[in-house]
């Protein structure tokens, strides 16, 4: 008699109950491997200009300059400060921490150039005189803060770019659509400062401006309208 029995051991029956499960499953494990994927990479999108990035020099000092033309008709306050405050310390948290790089302090900029440079001047021209390797520069085209006398919604139009300061080459360069805070629902001006909401609306132009440089969760921007909701 033909023996068998080691064809149909215990051990080899759950071995193809296993492999059956695992072939009728292939898109369960596919499922699995994207959540695995997910739990390692989280849910960050890499940014528009990850490869520019990732070619800055390690120890390059870095000036983030903004600018004007219209510097004093922009309601409670000129946001070019602000915003070059708010996007040095953004792109100073989220960038590579391995290139250790060096950030010109905003006072240093004001301090040298007046508001006929900042109109005037290259970037280039500023980042050399600063002693900057890179400039992220930005254009602020438009800004407002008003819905209606009644209501508060940012609104704003920049234009960004990346400069490599000894030769003039602008690295990457990228004209933003009108970004618009709260997206859905303004802010009654009863409820919030104008001062206060000028400052929160500049803090997330910068992010919105970063997110081109670092890597950025989607989904953080799905539900903004809650953000001013929690400041109040």
């Amino acid at each position: 008699m033909v023996k068998t029995e080691k064809y149909f051991r215990p051990t080899n029956v759950i071995a193809l109950a296993l492999l059956f499960l695992t072939l009728a499953g292939v898109s369960g494990c596919a499922n699995a491997l994207f959540t695995a994927a997910y739990l390692i990479k989280g849910n960050e999108v890499d940014p528009e200009f990850k490869k520019e990035v990732k070619e800055i020099p390690k120890h390059s000092k870095m000036v983030v300059i903004c600018r004007s033309p219209y510097q004093t008709l922009f309601g409670i306050d000129d946001p070019s400060k602000t915003l070059s405050v708010a996007l040095t310390k953004a792109l100073a948290d989220k960038l590579d921490e391995k290139k250790k790089l060096e950030w010109i302090p905003i006072d240093k900029v004001d301090a040298m150039f007046d508001e006929s440079e900042f109109a005037n001047e290259s970037f280039e021209k500023m980042g050399a005189k600063l002693g900057a390797d890179y400039v992220f520069g930005v254009d602020i085209d438009s800004f407002n803060i008003h819905h209606s006398p009644q209501y508060l919604q940012g609104k704003s139009h920049v234009n960004v770019r990346l400069v490599k300061v000894d030769t003039g080459e602008i690295v990457c360069s990228k004209s933003l659509p009108q970004y618009v805070y709260p997206p859905n629902t303004p802010v009654s001006a009863s409820d919030m400062l104008e001062e206060r909401f000028q400052t929160l609306y500049t803090v997330k132009l910068a992010d919105e401006i970063g997110c081109c440089f670092y890597p950025y969760d989607p989904h953080e921007k799905v539900a903004l309208d809650n953000d001013v909701s929690r400041m109040r």
